[in-house]
């Protein structure tokens, strides 16, 4: 088939009339030969929060099917919807019915139908659940959260967001952070602090740098990054030299982090032996000894 031929078989293909109809669901097929494969059908995340979504108000988008022979149809799309209504026991579902097509349209047609979706963007999602919280001032959190069909951490992670300051809205588009990294970063971001000459919009910006970069992407590296800040003070170097090198990683700075606090835990204790010792306190054997354990130990860190 050369090019002139798919242009005119495209050309050929007119808007087909359907109809809405109640479906028995025995009367329904899936498509085997369905190319997308991962529909999303185990337990848990979408497919539990779209079966809490059929179960509270029915299957709101009806589900795209094509008669393949009197009383007999194949799903185009809603797989998932359809595997939902299923599991509820439900008997019907809406439908939108085309008629039979060729091999050849019914594909290009379920192509379009699942290509020219666009997801939300973060922030229209943000503002739709900020108008559902509004709607909803007296319910609680745990409320609205089920109600949308997500957890509580994500429900404050879209309810931050709507109060993140635009820079940072800004990067988190241009680095294309995922949703668990946009949430890590907002439970972090309380938790930094200045770090000799840079302030904690610097730090961000390198933050921001080094996930780009996949240097720091995992939720637990948002996680203990933040308890590095906490000991800030007592970890000021080593933070500065994860600011200062681009390819530290925060397992490496965790590790030099718990090095530097092991060798400060052991200066305070020679401090303290040393105190004793000058002010003529009669050391114990145990307490000489450990003296001078320490202070090699201490050497070999330095």
């Amino acid at each position: 088939m050369n090019e002139n031929d798919i242009k005119s078989l495209i050309s050929s293909f007119k808007p087909r009339p359907f109809k809405f109809l109640e479906l028995p669901l025995d009367v329904i097929e899936g498509d085997p030969n369905q190319p997308r494969k991962a529909f999303g059908l185990e337990t848990g995340g979408d497919y539990d929060r779209l079966m809490k979504s059929i179960l509270h108000y029915g299957i709101e988008d009806p589900i795209k099917v094509s008669e393949i022979e009197q009383g007999r149809y194949l799903i185009m799309d809603g797989h998932r919807r359809f595997a939902c209504a299923k599991e509820l026991g439900l008997e019907t579902a809406p439908c939108r019915i085309y008629p039979k097509m060729s091999d050849g349209e019914f594909e290009t047609r379920r192509y379009e139908m699942q290509n020219n979706r666009r997801s939300w963007k973060p922030m229209e999602k943000a503002n739709a659940i900020h108008k559902i919280k509004t709607e909803y001032k007296n319910a609680t959190k745990k409320e609205i959260a089920d109600l949308l069909g997500i957890s509580q951490v994500h429900l404050f992670h879209f309810t931050e967001l709507r109060d993140m300051r635009m820079e940072y809205l800004e990067l988190m588009s241009e680095y294309n952070m995922k949703e668990y990294q946009r949430i890590s970063f907002m439970q972090m971001l309380p938790k930094l602090r200045k770090i000799k000459q840079y302030e904690i919009d610097d730090i961000v910006k390198i933050l921001f740098k080094k996930i780009s970069d996949n240097v720091m992407y995992r939720a637990s590296d948002f996680k203990d990054l933040a308890k590095i800040f906490t000991n800030a003070t007592l970890h000021e170097e080593e933070i500065l030299s994860f600011l200062t090198e681009p390819l530290l990683t925060v397992t490496e700075l965790s590790e030099r982090s718990k090095l530097s606090g092991f060798s400060s835990q052991i200066k305070i204790l020679i401090k303290e032996l040393g105190a004793k010792k000058n002010l003529n306190v009669q050391l114990t054997e145990k307490e000489s000894d450990l003296l001078g354990d320490l202070s090699k130990l201490l050497e070999a860190f330095v």
